[in-house]
């Protein structure tokens, strides 16, 4: 039914995409920008659906009570759990909770939007980074074109540890995509990287 209604989707609202550099990966962090609708979700859902891709979108655990926890593991969410399982009652930081998360599953492609919002920030949310890093995975770059119509990943990049040149990096990769989003006037890159 997923497969139909993500088809439907695509075709009555004209996407394609290229996702294809994640195939051969079997666990990433996918950072997707620019963030400016509601809709990114439902096109994001479609593509990775259509092309078989693990997305997962972090909730958490809370969340996940009858009957609404089925709907949420349908569309691809996972329970973020942030109580310790040792039994202390020190929570777990989100960026660690989300870590332990990408290590329990096979394959996993942790979808993160770094503005944290679908209104316009001048810094981005850097707990997509520290995730990559602590899970020892790599970081997918990918955006959603409203120009063309199409959803694209096609710049896997390996954090080196050094967040200061990672992240400009990050922000060069980015600099010319700002105006795609649904909203152009609501998305920047990170000014402190900028």
């Amino acid at each position: 039914m997923l497969k139909i209604i993500s088809k439907l989707i695509l075709i009555l609202k004209g996407w394609t995409y290229n996702v294809d550099v994640l195939k051969p990966i079997d666990k990433c962090v996918l950072i997707v920008a620019p963030h400016t609708s509601a809709w990114d979700m439902a096109l994001g859902k479609a593509i990775f659906v259509m092309a078989k891709i693990p997305a997962k979108i972090a909730v958490k655990k809370e969340a996940f009570f009858w009957p609404l926890n089925w709907l949420l593991r349908y569309l691809g969410c996972i329970p973020i759990d942030r109580m310790p399982k040792d039994g202390s009652r020190r929570r777990l930081s989100l960026v660690d909770a989300m870590v332990q998360a990408i290590k329990r599953e096979k394959k996993i492609c942790m979808v993160i939007t770094p503005e944290g919002s679908r209104g316009k920030r001048k810094q981005w949310k850097t707990g997509f980074y520290h995730v990559a890093v602590n899970a020892n995975v790599p970081i997918a770059l990918g955006y959603l074109d409203f120009d063309v119509k199409e959803g694209i990943v096609d710049k896997i990049f390996y954090p080196s540890g050094d967040m200061d040149k990672d992240m400009r990096e990050i922000m060069d990769y980015y600099k010319d995509k700002t105006h795609l989003g649904k909203y152009p006037n609501r998305c920047v890159t990170d000014e402190r990287w900028s």
